[in-house]
C-alpha cells in the first residue's frame, strides 16, 4: 500500500515538474463602447516626455498591432482619427514582501523486511523515510509590478472639452524581475485578449516558452 502511495506521489511530482511556466497578470477594464469597433481609426496621444522616446514607439507598435487585430485602423495623423490612444507603462520601485516558508524534514522511518526464497531465504531490510513540515523560516524578497495602461478618448469630444474617455484598461504583473521589455508582449496580449472586453477585473495566465 505504501509503495503504491509513494508511486502516486512521484507521478504527481513529475507532472508538476513538467507543467509549463506561465505569465500571470491582473487585467482591469472599464469602458463605454459598443461591442462592434471594427473600422474605427485611432492615433496615439503623447506627452512631451514620450514624443522622443524609443520605448514609447515600441509600446505603440505592440498596442497598434493588438488593436488592428480587432479591426481598428492606425492613423498617422491625429486629425483624421476617431479615437486617441494614450499609454502609460513601466515598472515600480519594488515592494519587500515577507512570508513564512515551511521547512520539511524527516520525522521517522518506516521499517519492513522483504523475504526472497530460492535455495535459501534472504531477509532484506527496507527503510522508508517519512517527511513532514517540521517548522518554518521567514523569507523576504522584492516584488516588482510591471504594468501597461491604455486610455482611449473620442477625439471630437476631447476637442470640444466634453467628457471624452471611452475606455480605460490596465494589465499588471507582479514579478521578482524588474525588466519591462520581456513583459511587454505578455501584458499587451493579456489586456487585448478581447476588445473592448467585459468591464471588471480578472486574472489572465499565458503560457511562457520552456526554459532551455
Amino acid at each position: 500500500m505504501r509503495a503504491l502511495l509513494l508511486l502516486s506521489m512521484l507521478v504527481l511530482l513529475a507532472g508538476c515538474a513538467t507543467s509549463p511556466p506561465t505569465f500571470k497578470s491582473e487585467v482591469s477594464i472599464r469602458h463605454q463602447m459598443a461591442s462592434e469597433v471594427a473600422g474605427k481609426r485611432f492615433a496615439f496621444k503623447r506627452d512631451a516626455s514620450q514624443s522622443q522616446s524609443l520605448l514609447q514607439r515600441e509600446v505603440e507598435h505592440d498596442v497598434a498591432v493588438a488593436l488592428e487585430g480587432h479591426g481598428l485602423q492606425l492613423e498617422t495623423s491625429a486629425a483624421r482619427a476617431d479615437w486617441l490612444v494614450e499609454l502609460a507603462y513601466g515598472v515600480d520601485d519594488g515592494k519587500t514582501v515577507t512570508y513564512n516558508q515551511p521547512v520539511w524534514g524527516t520525522t521517522y522511518y518506516t521499517y519492513y523486511r522483504r523475504v526472497y526464497s530460492g535455495n535459501s531465504y534472504v531477509v532484506v531490510p527496507y527503510y522508508y523515510p517519512s517527511t513532514e513540515v517540521v517548522g518554518s523560516q521567514q523569507v523576504s524578497e522584492t516584488v516588482f509590478t510591471r504594468y501597461l495602461a491604455v486610455d482611449i478618448y473620442d477625439r471630437k469630444a476631447l476637442a470640444r472639452n466634453d467628457f471624452a474617455k471611452l475606455y480605460e484598461g490596465e494589465a499588471k504583473n507582479h514579478s521578482r524581475s524588474d525588466k519591462f521589455d520581456n513583459a511587454l508582449p505578455y501584458l499587451t496580449q493579456s489586456l487585448f485578449q478581447s476588445f473592448p472586453g467585459l468591464t471588471g477585473t480578472r486574472t489572465i495566465q499565458l503560457a511562457l516558452p520552456p526554459q532551455p
